[in-house]
């Protein structure tokens, strides 16, 4: 199967990813010079990537300069993908690391500010979640038990519930230790079932009222 059948496969079926040895063919396939592998690359990560971006509320062009960035330096240096098992937290890593460094660059700092970083709300994660409710009242709970989430708390619960990733994939990524990582899931499901059931009382309440 050539990296464009496996392009065509995941647009087929868009909502269900490629098998891991399908991802690892077309990495092989790249690793050994085939450049239509490495647009095929482009084409399954970059649109995701984007949204990564947009949800951290960065400007547009340090998105596209941060993609346009990793993935030259991919290609450059294309054999350190050979031993790369999840192309998908890879792909992530080097981009958030690369946004970040674009971010702190751009402020002429050496790192960004708290009141900045307190600005790169997950936006898609919270889209994600109120997608699955159609239900308006329901949009507007979730809503309000997300908005009493820091940071954190919310990329935190993004990487391990939409992006289904594990505590160690995100302790490397968000610069973490393994237990900062759990306990920092483990602390925001407990926020977040609080407020619900605070929120909840306070519902029964109105309409018992």
């Amino acid at each position: 199967m050539k990296s464009q059948d496996y392009l065509n496969l995941s647009m087929k079926f868009k909502n269900s990813p490629l098998e891991p040895i399908a991802i690892h063919r077309l990495r092989d396939e790249f690793v050994a010079g085939d450049d239509n592998a490495y647009s095929t690359l482009y084409e399954l990560y970059a649109k995701d990537l984007y949204a990564f971006g947009l949800s951290l509320r960065a400007k547009t062009e340090l998105i596209e300069d941060a993609i346009h960035d990793i993935f030259v330096d991919i290609y450059t240096h294309r054999k350190n993908l050979e031993k790369i098992d999840n192309l998908k937290y890879y792909f992530l890593a080097a981009f958030r690391n690369r946004l970040f460094f674009l971010l702190k660059k751009e402020s002429n700092t050496s790192e960004i500010t708290e009141t900045h970083t307190a600005g790169l709300v997950e936006r898609d994660f919270q889209e994600s979640w109120i997608e699955m409710e159609e239900d308006s009242e329901k949009q507007l709970l979730v809503k309000s038990l997300l908005s009493e989430l820091n940071a954190n708390q919310r990329e935190a619960l993004y990487h391990r519930f939409v992006e289904e990733m594990s505590c160690e994939e995100i302790a490397t990524l968000m610069n973490i230790n393994y237990q900062s990582a759990k306990n920092l899931i483990h602390r925001s499901i407990k926020k977040l079932k609080s407020v619900a059931a605070f929120t909840l009382l306070l519902l029964l309440l109105f309409i018992l009222c």
